[in-house]
């Protein structure tokens, strides 16, 4: 039967936003039994992968293994789209599947499912093209070609000065001595705040994968510092991932629309939304988003269609302000003036606290009042060595009725 060539570009969209295995140099056995076996043991509990139809899982093996086995090795690859019938070279690398897709939806999930899985793999960039044939009235997609942002010398760097600091976090983590998932996730989510700045400028640009192609990985947030919300989410999942923490990501939109990316975390058996890009903003930590019910996320997110595996979350036990005892539903000032001085005790220089509706108003003009505050608080801790710190500054959010004083600098 006659088989006529199908070529498809596409674009991953660009946001503004198991154990980890970093690839190593020489690391290209193949087993008699294939590829994804070779690897199977560093995808095989990925969120993804593991939510994937049956059919799909040898080709996601096959993709881990061929982009693990060259990573130190640069090759080019030359994308056709027959749409417009161009053709353009990449360096990159294609990639052959043993079993054929059915059609473009699968290999859309596909590509989807093995670039959210795996934040490590830093150089892939966000064009890719899947190629097929038509046999018939039907056709067939049999090969990836994926496009990375940096040559093979490059990735090598990078990705050990990434592994650097993912484990020098791992073994602070391990001093600290988290008694549970909630305080490994805590720590990491404020230690991602301290490291990482939102990349204003990729997010203003027109173009911002070609200008700022690190801003939308975790290679960008950890390691130079800078990322948008892609960035912060991919650096938040491997960050989770290498400390045995379950997390995924998810794509959806903003309150004006716009695309946006965050995580979906699994805390103690349960699973929440956190965006650790909206609890950094303008460089002052808070945690209104942190582990948040899926009810709670939609009154400032939007929950694209195209997710892998998010589901409705209901739980609240392991949300910032109910976990730490910051969530405070009455209007008493002795109450809000407790949990500061308990804060001050704790040696934080920051107090983020979440009220009832009804109880935000009247916390608002308390925490206005800076003196009296000052003052309550200083009266619960005059038997220590503790004194309330003067603030300047204090962030408010009016969706989740949250407030977060912030101790005035030097």
């Amino acid at each position: 039967m006659k088989k006529s060539i199908l070529v498809l570009l596409a674009f991953l969209t660009v946001l503004s936003g198991c154990s980890l295995i970093f690839p190593e140099v020489g690391n290209s056995s193949q087993s008699q039994d294939g590829p994804s076996n070779d690897y199977l043991s560093e995808y095989s509990e990925k969120w993804c992968y593991q939510r994937l139809p049956s059919t799909l899982k040898s080709g996601y093996g096959e993709i881990y293994a061929a982009v693990a086995d060259g990573f130190d090795n640069d090759s080019t690859i030359t994308i056709s789209d027959s749409t417009i019938g161009t053709q353009r070279e990449y360096t990159g690398i294609r990639i052959e599947l043993s079993k054929p897709l059915d059609n473009r939806e699968d290999a859309k999930l596909l590509y989807t499912a093995f670039l959210w899985d795996n934040p490590q793999f830093f150089h892939i960039g966000n064009t890719y093209s899947y190629e097929g044939y038509r046999s018939g009235n039907n056709d067939y997609y049999n090969v990836f070609c994926l496009v990375y942002t940096m040559s093979a010398q490059q990735r090598l760097v990078a990705a050990g000065r990434l592994k650097s600091v993912v484990t020098h976090i791992k073994k602070n983590i391990a001093t600290a001595q988290p008694s549970d998932q909630f305080e490994i996730e805590l720590y990491l989510h404020d230690k991602l705040a301290e490291i990482c700045s939102y990349e204003a400028g990729a997010a203003q640009s027109d173009d911002p994968a070609a200008l700022y192609p690190t801003a939308f990985t975790a290679y960008g947030a950890l390691v130079e510092g800078r990322a948008v919300c892609e960035g912060y989410s991919r650096a938040m999942q491997l960050l989770l991932n290498d400390n045995g923490v379950e997390c995924t990501l998810v794509n959806g939109f903003d309150y004006n629309g716009a695309a946006h990316m965050w995580n979906l975390v699994t805390i103690n058996g349960h699973n929440y939304h956190l965006d650790v890009t909206w609890n950094d903003s303008s460089d002052r930590t808070h945690h209104s988003y942190f582990n948040l019910s899926t009810a709670e996320i939609l009154l400032s997110h939007t929950i694209a269609d195209d997710n892998i595996g998010v589901d409705t979350c209901t739980a609240t036990k392991e949300n910032y302000y109910r976990k730490t005892g910051r969530q405070i539903n009455t209007v008493r000032r002795d109450d809000i003036a407790n949990v500061i001085a308990r804060a001050i005790k704790n040696g934080e220089t920051s107090v983020d606290m979440r009220f009832a509706k009804s109880s935000f108003a009247g916390a608002r003009l308390f925490v206005n009042n800076r003196e009296l505050l000052i003052q309550k608080v200083n009266e619960i801790l005059t038997d220590s060595e503790y004194e309330m710190w003067p603030y300047e500054e204090y962030s408010v959010n009016e969706i989740y009725y949250t407030l977060t004083l912030y101790k005035q600098p030097v």
